[in-house]
């Protein structure tokens, strides 16, 4: 008989377990014996058409799910967020609007604790190879570290979206929604700062503070003199709105003569754990990401987050599941449960 894919042999035996069948029970069921059952679960037979049949019945999986490795890997159009910056180049892909988008599992989402899943590897800037599939993921960039608690909010209100949130600073999210790569763009900005994107729908999503972080203890207010004593800052990257708070507090001070300033945190909770790390002194951070990880806080601006949408397509369904998701009750209760969070805007056409 042909040899088989070992990843065959793998998918038989645990449907072969969670039925709580031993291998004599299934060959007997199938009217084979135990060595051949045995055999396909090695991966060195492969079983024929009436007897794929009677053990598909037998485990209650159709005969496609237990014997077919599906479509093989192919040369896929895509556009990448980003190119790789490990080796195996894991993406997951998402359509936006009808394009496919290769987002990718490392660099800023490595930060993220676990592997998430991944559909396909960048093979360039605009190529992957993989598994095309229907995807009806939501994909959002920006800073906000609430943002992960949109995908429980989409489950609570019905959606069978899932969630895919792209860590980046406010100026990078608006650019990728410009280029029609995410459905939404996370934003934040001052409070009572004026606000005008012409073309583009704008809802709350929290009021939060931003500003200095430390250890407390060794508490920094003021950046001038933290730089002065050679203390280190744990940056974050060019276009966020934290480093632009941070280049407004310099007071004719070189970016040169702070030590660490050259340095790009993909977010807020990774400022923050850097200094609860002793990895830097202080950092700019919203005051929720300083208070989950200890640490002292020093207010330089409030701030609101902004979902940021194409005026042309919130009556699409990818928006319209967000909008409903955004409206739910359990996403408020979510947000105020965070210690520096307010709800006040949420929800607000902005």
């Amino acid at each position: 008989m042909a040899e088989t894919d070992p990843a065959q042999g793998r998918r038989l035996r645990l449907a072969r377990l969670a039925r709580g069948l031993s291998q004599s029970e299934l060959a007997e069921r199938c009217g084979v014996s135990r060595q051949a059952v045995a055999g396909m679960e090695a991966g060195s037979w492969q079983p024929s058409l009436p007897v794929a049949i009677r053990m598909g019945a037998a485990l209650g999986r159709s005969v496609e799910a237990l014997f077919s490795g599906g479509e093989p890997p192919q040369l896929l159009p895509a556009t990448a967020l980003d190119q790789p910056s490990g080796p195996s180049g894991r993406a997951q892909l998402v359509e936006v609007f009808g394009r496919l988008v290769a987002v990718p599992q490392e660099g800023p989402l490595a930060a993220v604790p676990g592997f998430g899943r991944s559909d396909c590897q960048i093979r360039g800037e605009d190529t992957v190879i993989g598994r095309r599939s229907r995807s009806s993921d939501l994909l959002v960039a920006g800073c906000d570290p609430a943002l992960p608690l949109l995908a429980e909010a989409l489950r609570a209100s019905g959606s069978e979206r899932r969630l895919t949130w792209w860590p980046c600073g406010s100026a990078r999210a608006q650019q990728l929604l410009r280029d029609h790569l995410v459905h939404v763009a996370a934003v934040h900005h001052p409070t009572g700062a004026g606000w005008e994107a012409p073309g583009y729908t704008a809802i709350g999503f929290a009021r939060w503070r931003e500003g200095l972080v430390s250890r407390p203890g060794e508490e920094v207010a003021d950046i001038v003199v933290a730089a002065s004593m050679g203390l280190r800052i744990a940056n974050r990257e060019p276009g966020s709105e934290a480093r632009q708070l941070l280049d407004l507090s310099l007071r004719g001070l070189a970016p040169e003569d702070i030590p660490g300033y050259g340095s790009q945190y993909r977010g807020h909770l990774p400022v923050a754990m850097a200094v609860a790390d002793h990895g830097a002194d202080y950092g700019v951070a919203a005051e929720a990401a300083g208070l989950a990880a200890g640490l002292s806080f020093v207010e330089l601006s409030e701030e609101d987050s902004l979902i940021l949408m194409p005026s042309d397509r919130t009556g699409s369904q990818d928006v319209a599941d967000l909008l409903t998701a955004l409206a739910h009750r359990s996403l408020a209760d979510q947000l105020a449960s965070i210690p520096g969070y307010s709800t006040a805007i949420l929800g607000e056409e902005m």
